[in-house]
């Protein structure tokens, strides 16, 4: 399911992308503004060896501030939603509408620090520890813009008419698809799920079928699906045909992608509208 190579001289060409971008007439926004708050980031002391080298890695890289300012940037929240780091047990991050924060685990980014490592097996020691600490970054990213999804659907009252786990992912994709940087953080995504879907097949579906969020492995053909559908010509090749057997998209749903894309922007841009800056 690996596919970083294939991608990387794509990004290159594709053209920018916004959140609030439509490809029909947009809808009169409703008498409303942008907030003045934004995702605060604060980190609380890890409690675990395997947390301290998470908390120290997303400090260092200003991990969880630089998803946090390209959220800000385009959203307006009505007032200050902190964005947590903290240590806990099971590995998870979260909207907390308790405390009205979004939580984001350090052993979330170990799991996924031992996943990626694993797979990042090409190139020097060096190269492939950058590599998995790059795919670490990505999947944090899509993670916060997740969860922001869900602080949003709460905070402003967002209707839904389908699961919000499926509209977080969707939003979460449209923040990702907007410039090269977010697209390869993207492309970590799509990896996680494709790696989680592989460990879901070999234990019991029952639960997970059960969830609220689909399956692994449905999440990892949508985030292929939707950000092939955000440029189809630039991303041709992942669609897998008689002539590119190696594609990783059924040619099936390939074709309904482009519409899956438009369908959520054009939602998501009418639900934030007023709050877009």
């Amino acid at each position: 399911m690996r596919f970083h190579r294939r991608w990387a001289a794509a990004l290159a060409a594709t053209a920018l992308l916004t959140v609030g971008a439509s490809t029909t007439t947009a809808a009169p926004a409703a008498p409303a503004a942008p907030g003045p708050g934004g995702l605060v980031v604060s980190y609380q002391p890890a409690q675990t060896e395997a947390g301290l080298t998470e908390q120290q890695f997303l400090q260092e890289n200003e991990v969880l501030e630089s998803a946090a300012a390209h959220a800000n940037a385009q959203i307006g929240l009505p007032r200050d939603i902190p964005l947590v780091a903290v240590s806990c047990d099971p590995p998870n991050a979260y909207w907390d509408p308790e405390s009205q924060a979004i939580l984001f685990c350090y052993e979330y980014a170990a799991l996924f620090r031992g996943i990626f490592s694993e797979r990042n097996t090409e190139g020097t020691p060096a190269e492939q520890a950058r590599a998995t600490d790059e795919d670490v970054i990505g999947v944090s990213n899509s993670t916060v813009f997740h969860e922001l999804a869900h602080a949003l659907i709460d905070v402003y009252d967002l209707p839904a008419t389908g699961r919000e786990e499926d509209s977080a992912d969707q939003l979460a994709t449209l923040l990702l698809s907007e410039d090269s940087l977010h697209q390869g953080y993207a492309i970590s995504d799509i990896e996680a799920w494709g790696a989680l879907a592989e460990l879901s097949e070999q234990g019991d579906l029952s639960d997970k079928v059960a969830d609220d969020h689909a399956l692994d492995s449905q999440r990892y053909y949508n985030a292929i699906c939707w950000l092939y559908g955000s440029d189809p010509k630039t991303y041709e090749f992942v669609v897998r045909t008689e002539a590119n057997p190696e594609g990783f998209l059924p040619e099936s749903r390939a074709v309904r992608c482009p519409g899956e894309y438009t369908q959520m922007q054009e939602a998501w841009s009418t639900l934030l509208a007023p709050y877009l800056k």
